[in-house]
């Protein structure tokens, strides 16, 4: 299995209205170099999903509803992205996953499997991204795996998890075959 793991705002969607953040769930498009990047990652296989912290919440800008909505839009609009991991809370204790199979659905992972995160999920903590590779590859090492995103904090989470790291602006122009990066 080959497991491509996405952040989000910034590396693969931005506020349609100019915004610097997503207020509203709609005020939201898919960056058009990341769509093609998606897509084509997609047709070689890879398994991708999205992992995003989401401090809005967590400052009471933001309801967790509207968390909720928004990423469920992200895959209405991306549907080659098979669920989204989100971290809502400062403190990395609560992890939710949002997936859309064929119905919609969203549950905090933290009560299911992957409570050994808790603590860990806000990046640049390493939780979600170990949460995404516990769950989609359970025991087995993924043939590869890469963790994409634009600050310095995804960096520092792919490190944590032992995940190679590609900045999103490399992301976009690369191709899984050539620009893979290698531990």
């Amino acid at each position: 299995m080959k497991l491509l793991i996405l952040d989000l705002d910034g590396t693969v969607r931005r506020p349609k209205s100019g915004a610097k953040f997503i207020s509203d769930p709609l005020d939201q498009e898919i960056i058009p170099p990341a769509q093609i990047a998606i897509a084509h990652y997609k047709s070689q296989g890879w398994l991708i999903v999205g992992a995003t912290n989401q401090a809005r919440v967590a400052a009471g800008h933001k309801q967790l509803e509207d968390a909720i909505t928004e990423q469920h839009q992200t895959l209405r609009l991306c549907p080659e992205i098979t669920c989204i991991y989100f971290c809502p809370d400062y403190q990395g204790l609560h992890c939710w996953l949002c997936c859309i199979e064929p119905v919609v659905e969203s549950s905090p992972i933290h009560t299911a499997w992957g409570w050994e995160f808790s603590g860990t999920y806000r990046k640049p903590g390493a939780g979600m991204l170990d949460a995404a590779v516990k769950n989609h590859c359970g025991f087995k090492k993924p043939e590869q795996v890469l963790f994409v995103g634009d600050r310095d904090d995804d960096k520092v989470a792919a490190t944590a998890a032992n995940i190679p790291f590609l900045w999103a602006g490399d992301w976009w122009g690369s191709s899984p075959d050539e620009d893979f990066p290698r531990q």
